[in-house]
């Protein structure tokens, strides 16, 4: 800072106070357009922007920094030198420059043009920026200027870096140099209990892990006598066992306090050590503290295991009583399962919706009943009620083998004791709602459960709602959150899937906003974002359809079918349809029998895609259709990852009801509606909004109208709402998005209601699947040729159907 500043009593030197000051800003009154300060700055500055060395001089003038020497051990020495800019090694002392006056000297084959006047004038630009050279200009051949310490420190620390800008040759003692210097620094150990003589040396959420702080000069310990020592010297550089060290006072006084503050040694959780090894961080409370962490024992053999390139390394082959097969990666996805729980530490696999999150679970739990056949505690999956069914048919097909409780509906288990009767099977797996954890089924916390793996965990990301609070209450030592949206808006989501998965390991939530979500939301804090990513990225698998070492192992389009539940209100007025309709059918012949068959189908259908349908009522809500709350939930994923979807109906008027739920549930301004009482330029116009992402990321679409003809290629996602009798009709629809141009893998979810005429239509249709085309016909009268009993089968509830009760 130029000392007219420092000087002048006024706003300059108010300025100037802001610069040193610990605040973060000053606010002044005066604006930068101020000519004065300007050009104070300016004047000051000139000299770092043209320096007096001008690039046609052949040689710098030289400072370099020696040690005491025995004769004077409290004197550091600044030479200095004159040194050929083309050949450093060439170098005069600056008495033999004075003494030779400003004649050019010719050394070798190089040439010093009136060294003397450079020397001086170098010297003199040099003394704006460290004063003690001032003095020794008054001499008549000065060879350099004796320091004391603290005057050796000031050179280093300050004057150096500025002078070295100005093209000077600034050279320090080796020992004091980047490969040479030893700083002090405070260091945070964190190694195995056992060093601690605390006992405990297996690792695990409940157990201890060793630390101690040190003080450390490079990779010596000191120890807190010799600190001691040390911090009684009050000096910035000192000589310790024959090397000079640097000793910067600030930091030796945090060194000091953090130590005195702290226990020396001890034990702390194995979680607390992993977030400090992970981040960083040794001093949560002071997170851009500068201290080294060094890591020993199990606790780095962990974070080596616990990298993503050691992820890409894991396989394991599914067991045999898996009946399927897994590709590359959903192997690599159970194996780190398989590890996790063996270091008992809790993951989230957020795969991408259709990279199979569902499989990868089923692998991993016949992997558990393999390693321990005798296991009876049992795996807890939690789930949305929109998706129980869909899991007991997925573990029906790939696990046939494994024990699958259904805890819900009225022949769940009442009590602990009948609930430890259905786990008497080992690896029995009990399955139930978000809904039910708080309706009835206490005993669910006080057993002591093998896995507890929550579906789709971002219904738990208000940590603060009933729902979050329950899954943290239940007794496990191994969680799993599967999601594809750990984040959807805030990373206090992020927060509660952790929390729940490894409590404790992002601290408490007070502390996680403190230290992660104010300053990544807020302030963009790239430091905290790399700690976090750092923190919690061993405990997160996520893979994406768009990663090649992904998508090459998919197809082109990939076929699911997703098992939807019907509402307590659907499956009352269903079953009464049947009730009431069945006794006419039986009486009926000919083709009255055929028209009543036809429209019961119809209705039938309509209660199960959303009872205002058939009730011809204008209370259209998602809770009163579970097809709809399920639809609801797949959009909301397929939004939050930028992807685009088409869902078709068979019913105009769901589509109205459809695009009035969805507008509203997703948070979306005109969702688009293409149906038949569109004219060719509307329909048109909805197709290249739609394309060129000008419109609602959603598309609904009568599948009459829409069925064929259009170029939707922008979608990745096709929903079929409602099924249609020909499997050929909706290869035709779906073939709106997968066609010549699309370039991304196409996801098509058929949508099935358990129990219903939905589901044995399918399960008939998938047994003639190699005649559908040519025997099924889309208007479904084939189905008007069953007998009474097989219409009443067909028709009427089964007993197994899912029915939301309590969520």
């Amino acid at each position: 800072v130029p000392c007219e500043l420092i000087m002048l009593d006024s706003w300059e030197s108010r300025w100037y106070e802001g610069l040193i000051s610990e605040k973060i800003y000053s606010r002044l009154d005066y604006h930068l357009e101020d000519p004065d300060l300007v050009d104070s700055i300016r004047r000051w500055t000139e000299q770092i922007r043209n320096p007096s060395n001008a690039e046609n001089v052949d040689a710098k003038t030289g400072l370099w920094l020696e040690t005491p020497t025995a004769e004077m051990p409290d004197c550091w020495f600044l030479r200095y030198m004159l040194v050929a800019k083309d050949d450093p090694s060439l170098a005069l002392r600056a008495s033999e420059v004075f003494k030779n006056g400003n004649e050019n000297l010719r050394i070798s084959k190089h040439l010093f043009e009136k060294p003397k006047n450079q020397l001086l004038k170098d010297l003199g630009t040099a003394a704006k920026f460290f004063e003690p050279l001032k003095a020794s200009l008054n001499e008549k051949t000065p060879d350099g200027v004796y320091l004391d310490v603290h005057q050796a420190w000031t050179f280093i620390s300050e004057a150096s870096p500025i002078l070295f800008a100005l093209d000077f040759d600034i050279r320090l003692p080796e020992q004091l140099t980047n490969q040479g210097s030893r700083h002090l620094k405070a260091r945070f150990r964190i190694c195995d209990p056992e060093e601690i003589e605390t006992g405990k040396s297996n690792f695990g959420l409940t157990e201890l892990a060793g630390f101690k702080w040190e003080a450390a000069l490079g990779d010596e310990v000191i120890s807190a006598e010799e600190f001691r020592k040390i911090v009684a010297l009050n000096q910035p550089l000192i000589q310790w066992h024959g090397s000079w060290v640097l000793v910067d006072s600030v930091q030796l006084r945090d060194i000091a306090a953090l130590i005195e503050r702290n226990a020396t040694q001890g034990t702390m959780s194995s979680i607390d050590a992993l977030h400090r090894a992970l981040t960083g961080v040794a001093d949560p409370n002071n997170p851009d503290s500068n201290i080294e962490i060094a890591v020993e024992g199990k606790i780095a053999d962990i974070l080596g295991r616990l990298s993503q390139e050691e992820i890409q390394e894991m396989t394991m082959k599914a067991p045999s009583t898996f009946v399927g097969q897994l590709r590359p990666y959903q192997e690599r996805g159970a194996a780190w399962l398989a590890y996790q729980q063996r270091l008992g530490l809790g993951c989230c696999l957020a795969d991408d919706m259709g990279l199979g999150k569902t499989i990868q679970l089923i692998c991993h739990v016949l992997n558990q009943i393999e390693k321990d056949p005798s296991d009876n505690r049992g795996t807890l999956l939690i789930c949305p009620m929109s998706v129980l069914g869909n899991w007991r048919r997925e573990f029906n097909r790939f696990a046939p083998s494994v024990n699958v409780i259904i805890h819900h509906g009225q022949d769940r288990a009442q009590s602990l004791e009948e609930l430890r009767e259905q786990l008497s099977i080992p690896g029995s797996v009990v399955i139930t709602t978000y809904g039910l954890l708080n309706y009835n089924s206490e005993f669910l916390f006080e057993h002591q459960w093998g896995m507890i793996v929550l579906d789709e965990a971002q219904a738990i990301k208000n940590a603060s709602s009933k729902r979050s609070i329950l899954v943290r209450e239940l007794k496990t030592n191994f969680r799993v959150a599967l999601t594809g949206t750990p984040i959807e808006n805030r990373l206090s989501e992020l927060w509660s899937i952790l929390d729940f998965l490894n409590p404790g390991l992002l601290g408490t939530q007070t502390q996680f906003q403190r230290l992660y979500g104010i300053p990544i939301e807020r302030n963009n804090d790239k430091a905290a974002m790399e700690r976090l990513k750092n923190l919690v990225s061993p405990f997160i698998l996520r893979r994406v359809k768009t990663d090649p070492n992904i998508i090459q192992d998919l197809p082109d389009k990939m076929e699911n079918k997703v098992y939807c539940t019907l509402t307590r209100e659907q499956a009352v007025k269903y079953q009464a349809l049947v009730d009431s309709t069945m006794s006419q059918i039986e009486s009926a012949t000919g083709i009255t029998r055929h028209g009543r068959v036809l429209a019961l189908l119809t209705h039938l259908k309509q209660i199960v895609d959303h009872p205002v349908l058939y009730e011809k009522d204008t209370c259209a809500t998602a809770n009163r259709s579970g097809k709809v709350q399920r639809l609801v939930e797949m959009l909301e994923t397929v939004i939050s990852n930028g992807e685009r979807a088409l869902v078709f109906t068979q019913f105009k008027e769901m589509g109205d009801v459809l695009v009035d739920i969805l507008q509203d549930e997703l948070n979306l301004d005109s969702i688009p509606f293409l149906h038949g009482s569109l004219t060719a330029s509307q329909r048109e116009a909805l197709v290249d909004e739609f394309q060129s992402g000008e419109s609602a990321p959603v598309f609904v679409i009568s599948l009459k109208a829409g069925g064929t003809g259009l170029n939707l290629t922008a979608a990745t996602h096709v929903f079929h709402f409602d099924r249609w009798w020909n499997p050929a009709v909706e290869d035709q629809a779906t073939d709106r998005a997968y066609r010549i141009g699309q370039d991304k893998t196409v996801q098509v979810h058929k949508f099935l209601t358990l129990g219903t005429l939905e589901e044995k239509i399918d399960t008939i249709l998938e047994g003639k699947k190699y005649l559908s085309e040519s025997i099924v016909d889309a208007s479904g009268a084939w189905i008007t040729q069953f007998d009474v009993d097989g219409l009443r089968e067909l028709f009427t509830l089964s007993s197994d159907a899912m029915i939301d009760e309590a969520d």
